[in-house]
């Protein structure tokens, strides 16, 4: 037989061998719903999981809660935090069939792409960390179903396209963090809305037009950041006297 069909051969005898592997891992877990683990498996397939740093327990312990970042609670996946962790590819949507998750955090990774709209099924999601990671493409609106959320961190990545007005559903939340990407145009005013926010970091994008007089209204803010944008007008009374990271260093051109 020539040594290509035997390479051939060989591939496919490791691809079936994979997906045993993988679907034996499922068959032996009861700590969590056959269809988390489900989830979780492709998590670790779309994100390159053989050649992650720590791969601890993943598809070879019976238990998904110890698999290395795998957090459980009354028997679901609440949390997966991998962090520095060399995860690469497309935001997985596979981490949307976890409907019990509160926390996800994955910063200083290599994952790429949009987030996807499914995210907004994360109903139950509290704190959403992704920031130094290579996210590009538009925030999707349906990022306002998420009205439980109590922490968006986004920071440096590529991450361009509006802020959508549908944010301002996101009621519990209480810092939004999308400094160090390409978002533009106006800051929506409906962010007026979230009044548990504390901190609105929005710097050193590209965000223009007037600071909304909505954002005056945020009796909770305790920080607000507008550094490095196109902004222009005066700044509403009120926001003055919130502490910041730049007020200092904010230019702002006179607008009549």
């Amino acid at each position: 037989m020539r040594p290509i069909l035997w390479g051939l051969l060989f591939a496919a005898a490791a691809a079936l061998s994979g997906c045993a592997h993988q679907a034996d891992a499922c068959d032996r877990v009861r700590d969590v719903p056959h269809t988390e683990c489900q989830s979780l498996v492709g998590f670790y397939d779309a994100t390159n999981g053989p050649h992650w740093k720590d791969q601890r327990g993943w598809l070879e312990t019976s238990s998904v809660c110890d698999w290395h970042g795998v957090v459980c609670e009354d028997g679901h996946v609440a949390a997966v935090s991998l962090n520095y962790n060399d995860l690469q590819g497309p935001f997985p949507v596979t981490l949307t069939d976890l409907p019990h998750l509160k926390r996800v955090s994955l910063y200083y990774n290599a994952l790429t792409g949009s987030l996807p709209p499914e995210i907004g099924r994360l109903t139950e999601l509290q704190v959403l960390i992704l920031h130094h990671n290579r996210l590009t493409g538009p925030l999707p609106p349906e990022m306002g179903q998420l009205t439980e959320l109590q922490k968006l961190d986004l920071d440096g990545n590529k991450i361009s396209g509006a802020i959508p007005p549908e944010m301002g559903r996101m009621t519990s939340l209480q810092d939004l963090m999308v400094r160090g990407n390409d978002l533009s145009g106006p800051i929506p005013p409906e962010l007026g809305r979230l009044s548990e926010l504390r901190g609105l970091y929005l710097s050193n994008n590209r965000l223009s037009g007037r600071i909304p007089a909505e954002l005056a209204g945020l009796s909770n803010l305790k920080m607000l950041d507008l550094l490095g944008n196109d902004l222009t007008g005066p700044l509403p009374a009120g926001l003055e006297d919130v502490p910041s990271s730049g007020y200092e260093w904010l230019h702002y051109d006179s607008v009549p």
